[in-house]
């Protein structure tokens, strides 16, 4: 068998001319393709409009916009974020100064009640200081205690009269001071609660 080289070029050409054929054929039989004669049908062309509808300048100018206001959404959220983050801050900070501040009123009902303990043994003492003061100007002469008592306050002259034993001796004492000086012995008097005209 001779094959020349012409007939082998012509076999080739055939071959590839005659594949896609084949290959199509073998594809309809296997009922891979389908071949419609005639037009589009009606669900191709609502796909092949609906295709060329969403790429419209409308449609692009949409899309812009949706775009836009989608981002300017996720900024709003992180801006919510991180004032949500904030105000978490803000509200561990107030706890904090919330718990300091009952600590420090803690310290300062515990110093108070330190003060006024203090105040009450300072007025016992106070208390006893004014009767040792009562029973030395209670044996006094009263003109000679009221000199000395009127270097004193009104509360704290009010305080020993009123310790002094001896009622008399209390309106004697009160006299000598009224000799001295008139409105001051009404003021003690107001302290003592005695009536101004007993003087």
């Amino acid at each position: 068998m001779d094959i020349r080289a012409k007939d082998l070029i012509g076999v080739g050409v055939v071959s590839l001319l005659l594949f896609p054929v084949i290959f199509f054929a073998v594809l309809l039989i296997t009922g891979t393709a389908k071949m419609e004669i005639g037009g589009l049908d009606s669900e191709t062309k609502r796909k092949i409009a609906g295709y060329i509808e969403r790429h419209s300048p409308e449609q692009e100018a949409q899309d812009l916009e949706q775009s836009k206001v989608y981002e300017a959404n996720r900024r709003l959220a992180a801006e919510l974020e991180e004032k949500q983050r904030l105000l978490q801050e803000e509200a561990a900070r107030l706890e904090l100064l919330k718990l300091e501040t009952s600590q420090n009123l803690a310290k300062i009902n515990q110093n108070r009640e330190e003060i006024n303990k203090k105040i009450g043994e300072s007025q016992t003492l106070s208390d006893q200081k004014i009767d040792e003061l009562a029973q030395v100007y209670a044996v006094m002469k009263p003109v000679e205690a009221a000199p000395i008592l009127m270097n004193l306050d009104d509360n704290s002259i009010a305080r020993i009269i009123k310790r002094v034993p001896d009622s008399r001796a209390q309106s004697k004492l009160l006299a000598a001071i009224g000799a001295i000086n008139t409105k001051k012995a009404a003021s003690i008097t107001k302290i003592l609660g005695w009536k101004e005209k007993g003087l």
